[in-house]
């Protein structure tokens, strides 16, 4: 019986101690959501491609943001011809695309009211749509190849309260089988957009 005592002492002191403890409360400063559509003009390829952009740019921390979005050109491709003596990862002309950029923007205070600015340095993951001119379909339309590519880029917002607008660049970076030259090519081609902004 004297062996238990220690061992019962040891049981009840637990049970006591943690049904007397207070709740654990986890604080941190609020932060508020805040979400941007923004949809504008698309420019893609050195102009080879017009057309638009959408997307969805979301804040996860007060630094972090992440872009949800994608553009398209317009119309048939521009360059039906290509010059075989160049490199041929310029024959490729992006057309389409869509994309999903984590970013960080510079720190600074927002005001409370006015004009308020970001610029955010991104980069990602996307697909792209492109236009291969040194391939033709059997009745000599254009072909198109699609592939998996990685996103570098950056974009400067100007927001008067909950309006603004957004001026981006980014790089589309990827591999492709090139037919004519029997070999695998890497290919970067840019894409530019003006784009109005709402922002809640």
């Amino acid at each position: 019986m004297s062996r238990l005592l220690p061992h019962a002492a040891v049981i009840t002191t637990l049970v006591v101690g943690a049904l007397s403890a207070r709740p654990a409360e986890a604080r941190r400063m609020s932060l508020d959501p805040l979400n941007r559509m923004h949809a504008g003009l698309s420019v893609s390829d050195q102009f080879s491609g017009i057309g638009g952009t959408i997307g969805l740019d979301s804040r996860l921390t007060r630094l972090a943001f992440v872009d949800v979005g994608g553009f398209f050109s317009g119309g048939e491709p521009t360059n039906t011809t290509f010059d075989a003596t160049t490199e041929p990862s310029t024959w490729f002309e992006l057309r389409h695309g869509v994309y999903v950029t984590p970013g960080l923007r510079i720190p600074h205070r927002y005001k409370d009211a006015g004009v308020n600015w970001d610029l955010i340095g991104r980069a990602g993951m996307g697909a792209i749509w492109a236009h291969d001119p040194s391939q033709a379909t059997s009745d000599g339309g254009p072909v198109h190849i699609s592939a998996p590519s990685a996103v570098l880029g950056a974009d400067a917002l100007i927001r008067w309260d909950r309006i603004g607008i957004r001026v981006g660049g980014k790089a589309f970076g990827w591999r492709s089988y090139q037919p004519t030259v029997r070999e695998t090519v890497g290919v970067i081609r840019p894409q530019f957009a003006v784009e109005g902004v709402f922002q809640w």
